[in-house]
C-alpha cells in the first residue's frame, strides 16, 4: 500500500469561495483629495511649527508659583491668564495633536476620521483664539 506525502496531503476544510475583488473607481475623488492634502498640511504645520514658534524660555529652573509677567498668581486676573497660558499653550495643542494623530490611523485602517480631524483642527482654533484673547488682555491692562 502506498501512502502519500504529508505535505501533499489534501485539507480536510474546504477551500474558501469568497475572494477579495478591488475595484479602482473610474474617476477620482477630488474631496477625498483635497482632504487628505489637507489633513497633511496640517500634520506638517504641527510638525513645523514648534520649531518656528517663539515661547516663555525659563531656562533650566521650573516655574513653579509663578505667575504671569506682570501679574500675581493671587489676583483674579494673574490666576485666569495663568489658567488660559498653561490650557492654550500646553493643553489644547497636546490633546489636538492625539486627535489628528488618531484621525491618520483611523483614515488609514478605512474606520471614520472625520471627528476626530475636526475635533484636532477645533482644539488647534481654540488655541490660539485663547491665545489671541490673552495677548488682548495683557494689551489693555499694560503688561508687555
Amino acid at each position: 500500500m502506498r501512502t502519500a506525502m504529508a505535505f501533499r496531503r489534501r485539507s480536510q476544510v474546504p477551500a474558501s469561495t469568497a475572494t477579495l475583488i478591488l475595484h479602482r473607481p473610474d474617476e477620482i475623488s477630488w474631496i477625498r483629495v483635497a482632504l487628505q492634502l489637507t489633513l497633511g498640511m496640517i500634520l506638517l504645520g504641527n510638525l513645523v511649527a514648534p520649531l518656528a514658534a517663539t515661547a516663555q524660555n525659563l531656562g533650566t529652573a521650573p516655574a513653579f508659583g509663578k505667575a504671569v509677567q506682570g501679574q500675581q498668581a493671587t489676583t483674579v486676573e494673574g490666576t485666569v491668564l495663568n489658567v488660559v497660558n498653561w490650557g492654550c499653550n500646553v493643553i489644547a495643542p497636546v490633546i489636538a495633536v492625539a486627535c489628528l494623530g488618531i484621525a491618520g490611523w483611523h483614515f488609514k485602517s478605512g474606520r471614520g476620521y472625520m471627528g476626530w480631524g475636526v475635533s484636532g483642527v477645533a482644539l488647534m482654533v481654540i488655541s490660539g483664539l485663547g491665545r489671541m484673547a490673552e495677548g488682548f488682555i495683557t494689551q489693555a491692562q499694560g503688561i508687555q
